[in-house]
């Protein structure tokens, strides 16, 4: 049987259907740019990957083992679209601060540790202290979620895997007793929260077309 190369950096010949391009994706306006992927992106293909499989799951039901791709692709979503409103947040702080001034310590503090931080309470907390400094708003119950899904596997390690790390360095089950998930419900909290995100990340891009135009302090001198 005849194999081919699955995995290439350069444009297949002859080009068919059945590949799917990932990352830089070539500019129609060069042969030589690219555009490259973003988080938004990426948080939807997981949130579109977790509505399939739920689908997926009520068709039959026999397989309760898709609903946990489903819990983790929807908290991987919702990783990502917290790091990206705190990241564009961080940044209109920062065209806000006189110069010669430090910003508020909380703001570098989430600067510098977004890429270091997956516990969806902690991204949550830190979107509660920033959304005020331009009288904005965490809508919804995204915060109660993220807090139940961050009580349920703190790390998404657990969601991962049948057996993870415990106390001491010992391996034990990731779920040693049942869990019952209301999967119809998720769903909904789950999408209702990823709409808020995306309502509050399209405020702050207002806000930063505004920085733009009418420079730094604007916010300062509206209030």
């Amino acid at each position: 049987m005849t194999t081919r190369t699955v995995f290439s950096r350069s444009q297949p010949s002859p080009w068919t259907e059945d590949y799917a391009v990932l990352g830089g994706r070539p500019d129609a306006s060069s042969s030589e740019a690219a555009v490259p992927e973003t988080d938004a992106e990426l948080g939807f293909a997981f949130r579109t990957a977790a509505d399939l499989l739920a689908e997926r799951w009520k068709e039959d039901r026999e397989d309760d083992s898709l609903v946990l791709v489903v819990l983790y692709n929807y908290r991987h979503a919702l990783e990502l679209g917290l790091k990206m409103v705190l990241r564009a947040l961080v940044a209109s702080i920062k065209f806000e601060v006189t110069p010669g001034e430090a910003p508020p310590e909380i703001v570098d503090k989430v600067g510098k540790k977004l890429a270091h931080t997956h516990q969806l309470s902690v991204l949550t907390d830190y979107l509660v202290q920033l959304t005020p400094m331009f009288r904005m708003g965490l809508q919804g119950d995204v915060k109660a979620l993220c807090d139940e899904m961050h009580a349920l596997d703190p790390s998404g390690q657990a969601l991962r895997y049948s057996m993870i790390k415990g106390q001491g360095g010992t391996t034990v089950p990731a779920r040693p007793l049942p869990l019952y998930v209301d999967v119809p419900e998720f769903i909904r909290r789950a999408g209702e929260a990823h709409t808020a995100l995306d309502l509050l990340l399209d405020q702050i891009t207002d806000l930063q077309d505004s920085q733009h135009n009418l420079g730094p302090d604007y916010a300062r001198q509206r209030t």
